[in-house]
């Protein structure tokens, strides 16, 4: 092999790589990355055996080849060259490596014990913008539960209706969901209407394609996923694929309130500082009371422990329906609040022991239920 690329593109590339390299504890193999020429393309490959990436930056290659390299090494050594080019050339499974006045040789592996990246059928697909894919994956990245008993809840669901697509997390206890108009679908093998995720591969997806707003052409099968992208400005490929969970996601949508009897709607940032500062105060459950009040246009926020003492606070709002008292968890009252882009947000209540929907005004794509807890006050 003997090849030259732009220091800038390849560190990228390398320092997105060596993240899931990194995760690779089990098998020392999966903490190289394998560097091969194609063509006009210098790839860089990387695998934990559930999420690969696959990172192709342009490149002048007189001579093809390949190399396994140990992916933190590398990162550690090109983070400290300040050349804008580099050159890499093959000699016995050992990278050489020519900046300017600078010679490294780096012991490398034989690249054929690096596992090989399963392909996938690209029969069924959708298209969807950098933007809202990351922009969904942030709204529910933190709720899906790691219980060994369900594993289905531990990853995130997408889950389609046509031209509709719908992000899904959670963990029993609460759930986000965030619904995306697709341009372009295809859904031939009408067995196939929805995929599980890993946690750990939607965090890869959130590293790899946050920044730049890119075309994201999205593959799957009954087992796998591919996320595809092409950047215009640099021309770099990037593939990231991933192992799917098996099994059958819950059919969250009837836990789902139809209806409500009480709508609160309030400043988002006076609502989240009057929570934070109940939560202070609040008991082992980590409970806040919230008693709605529509004659007074206001709601009261109440927490109180043995230990620290006791909060009672008023909040004024647009508040209509029935008087009602409910309890909730605090911190997943803070977690949903903090994931809606809005001024103000909607609270919707049914009755004191139904589900909750948070939701923010102004844009109906985006949800978030909460289940009360039972107050101890």
């Amino acid at each position: 092999m003997k090849t030259e690329v732009l220091t800038e593109n390849f560190k990228k590339a390398l320092l997105s790589c060596e993240k899931i390299a990194k995760k690779s504890l089990s098998l020392p193999i999966l903490q190289n990355l394998l560097m091969k020429t194609e063509g006009t393309f210098l790839a860089l490959t990387s695998t934990n055996l559930e999420t690969s990436l696959v990172w192709r930056v342009l490149a002048k290659t007189t001579k093809q080849g390949e190399a396994l390299l140990p992916a933190n090494f590398l990162a550690s050594l090109i983070s400290l060259l300040k050349t804008n080019k580099l050159e890499f050339s093959v000699e016995k499974n050992n990278l050489i490596l020519t900046s300017e006045e600078e010679e490294f040789q780096i012991q490398g592996q034989n690249p054929e014990d690096f596992p090989i990246i399963p392909k996938i059928d690209k029969t069924e697909f959708f298209k969807i913008s950098s933007a809202e894919l990351t922009n969904a994956l942030c709204a529910v990245i933190e709720l899906p539960s790691q219980s060994q008993i369900k594993p289905e809840i531990s990853g995130v669901l997408f889950s389609f209706n046509k031209k509709i697509l719908k992000i899904v997390a959670t963990d029993s206890f609460r759930l986000a969901e965030k619904t995306i108009s697709l341009t372009e679908v295809s859904l031939k093998n009408k067995e196939i209407t929805s995929f599980i995720l890993p946690q750990n591969s939607a965090r890869e997806i959130l590293n790899v394609f946050s920044g730049e707003e890119l075309p994201v052409v999205v593959y799957f099968s009954s087992n796998y996923v591919l996320f595809e992208t092409n950047s215009p400005s640099s021309q770099e490929k990037i593939e990231l694929s991933s192992r799917l969970i098996e099994g059958q996601y819950p059919n969250y949508q009837e836990i789902i309130p139809q209806k409500s009897s009480l709508k609160i709607k309030v400043k988002k940032e006076e609502f989240l500082s009057q929570i934070k500062k109940a939560g202070l105060f609040s008991s082992k459950s980590q409970e806040i009371k919230l008693t709605a009040l529509p004659q007074e246009s206001k709601i009261k926020i109440f927490s109180q422990n043995v230990e620290t003492g006791r909060n009672e606070s008023y909040l004024g709002g647009d508040v209509t329906g029935k008087e009602m008292e409910v309890s909730f968890n605090f911190k997943f009252l803070i977690a949903g609040i903090n994931i809606l882009k809005s001024s103000e947000v909607i609270l919707d209540l049914l009755s004191e022991d139904k589900a909750g929907v948070l939701r923010p005004v102004g844009d109906t794509s985006l949800i978030y239920i909460l289940m009360p807890i039972k107050s101890s006050y």
